[in-house]
């Protein structure tokens, strides 16, 4: 059985709408890869992945691990699975070029450690920038069989065409990898995972260097984030945290509206896939999302 070497499923041409079709079996990739690399156009969803086993079969590989995430993406569920892999590894912050000018490198990932109480390094990395990438070459060749594992979008095959210039299938699409691949390099052996799924949107990505946002906000005003509505109690400043092309909007609220969400001083207010908002000041907030979570700041000094 051939296997596509863009996303690792097995090739077949007799079903157009099943995974794997190629209108050609002589084909080295299927139809799904050749439309996403050539007309970024996603024919079908692709296999379901289930997290749970594909942590097993990576824990069973016995492979030095790579675990990718970006600023955007970093909240408890990725921590969550990270810590479920048991072989050795370091976490990867890829996409470090949408880092904003101001977050001093070493300051995030001293506050990433502490916060998560990670306890292996974490090494900043930028495909495009090529930051780091001799770092993570020397950690190939001294462990020889490593593995690049994360969510959807983490960037796990932009690196890999970045450190052995492969052909692996790379786009904005959740699950553009759908098996595990194997390929050699120099004598290493490099496997690409799909990528971790949860109910969470990690399409959201920037394109540049994120601006943060600053607000002096006064009651019975709200914004409006990609259509999540934020209210504050109070008088309030605080810096919003996502990529440029995220939609804010500023409206004058009619009504009082009750804030039941406590955000102490030097915190960030998660807004899965999206981003994160920084109080300075402990303050009442409500959000119109569920998918949010409440952690001491990653840019502040409360970890220092």
């Amino acid at each position: 059985m051939t296997k596509c070497v863009g996303c690792g499923i097995t090739l077949q041409d007799e079903n157009n709408n099943d995974v794997g079709y190629t209108p050609d079996i002589k084909n080295v990739i299927c139809e799904r890869c050749f439309k996403l690399k050539n007309y970024n156009v996603l024919t079908n969803t692709g296999v379901k992945i289930d997290n749970e086993k594909l942590i097993e079969k990576i824990n069973k590989l016995g492979a030095f691990v790579f675990f990718l995430t970006d600023f955007i993406n970093l909240d408890s569920n990725v921590i969550n699975y990270y810590k479920k892999i048991k072989a050795k590894k370091v976490m990867v912050l890829t996409k470090a070029d949408i880092i904003p000018k101001n977050i001093k490198y070493n300051k995030l990932t001293h506050n990433i450690k502490n916060l998560y109480e990670i306890k292996e390094d974490v090494i900043l990395t930028s495909s495009k920038k090529k930051l780091n990438i001799s770092t993570i070459t020397n950690l190939c060749l001294e462990n020889k069989k490593v593995i690049f594992v994360g969510f959807t979008n983490a960037g796990k095959s932009s690196l890999i065409n970045s450190l052995i210039g492969s052909n692996i299938t790379v786009s904005n699409s959740q699950n553009t990898t759908q098996e595990i691949i194997k390929l050699n390099a120099s004598g290493i052996t490099i496997y690409d995972a799909p990528g971790l799924m949860d109910n969470i949107n990690r399409e959201n990505i920037p394109k540049s260097s994120i601006n943060p946002r600053s607000y002096q906000f006064p009651s019975k005003h709200y914004l409006s984030i990609n259509g999540i509505k934020l209210n504050v109690k109070e008088n309030c400043n605080f810096t919003i945290y996502v990529g440029n092309e995220v939609k804010i909007l500023r409206r004058k609220e009619n009504h009082n509206v009750e804030c039941n969400i406590i955000v102490p001083k030097n915190s960030d207010v998660v807004l899965k896939g999206l981003g994160f908002i920084k109080f300075s000041k402990t303050t009442l907030i409500s959000l119109s999302s569920n998918d949010y979570e409440i952690r001491p700041s990653i840019i502040g000094d409360s970890h220092d």
